[in-house]
């Protein structure tokens, strides 16, 4: 590209891997080979290490990209994208102990310090951040989805009664993700504004209301192929 990036990395979860549902296979989940990030590499030419992992959470991805600043293999920008794991709960456990008290996997102020940590270390060894906002949910699909065999009495009791609840979860979290970049001045990729501006992002997304659907990784695709080139290298 234009501005220098020939190489980048991606550290981040299970959309970032290309995760779809509902393809009839008989697999909770499938992983399709045209992610979005490989059809945006093949149309801009850049070469890709991915590395995001499907149910990741910062902790993991953070671990992956200091293994890989240290064997010196990131390349020009590295790409975070993390959150949709970290903010959710572990709703087996909140089934099968409805009493106790249940927290998000990644407490939100680790969330955003590991992400500090994550932007830090990619500046210290001259690699250029680059954050990726979390595609919007769709809340009602989502609640279905995360009640589907679970006990959904003991659901709606850590949402609080409310099955928006991890809606607005998801949306602090990513609120606070688009607050830290502003701060430190880290550039952004605004995937969640981008599928909101879609006539109808529903369309966009399986029915698990959180993985894009093979027509929305294309939409995403469409988006890195404008984004990336904009990119200003730091290093």
């Amino acid at each position: 590209m234009q501005n220098g990036i020939q190489k980048i990395s991606a550290y981040g979860d299970s959309i970032l891997k290309g995760a779809v549902t509902g393809m009839g296979t008989g697999h909770l989940f499938d992983i399709i080979e045209e992610s979005s990030l490989v059809i945006a590499s093949r149309t801009l030419g850049f070469e890709l290490n991915n590395q995001s992992v499907f149910g990741s959470i910062m902790t993991k991805t953070l671990r992956r990209l200091t293994k890989d600043i240290e064997k010196g293999i990131v390349g020009d920008l590295a790409i975070i994208e993390s959150g949709g794991n970290d903010c959710d709960y572990d709703w087996t456990a909140v089934s099968a102990a409805p009493e106790a008290q249940h927290e998000p996997r990644t407490a939100l102020a680790d969330f955003m310090r590991m992400t500090d940590e994550a932007v830090q270390k990619c500046r210290d060894a001259k690699i250029t951040p680059l954050i990726m906002t979390m595609p919007p949910l769709v809340a009602d699909w989502w609640f279905e989805h995360i009640s589907e065999g679970q006990n959904k009495e003991a659901v709606l009791n850590v949402c609080k009664g409310d099955p928006l609840r991890p809606y607005r979860n998801h949306e602090l979290y990513n609120l606070s993700l688009v607050k830290y970049a502003h701060a430190h001045d880290v550039q952004l990729v605004d995937m969640r504004k981008a599928m909101l501006c879609a006539p109808d992002y529903r369309t966009l997304m399986c029915k698990d209301g959180i993985h894009p659907n093979q027509d929305g990784y294309k939409y995403m695709a469409s988006i890195w192929e404008q984004a990336l080139p904009t990119v200003q290298k730091e290093f």
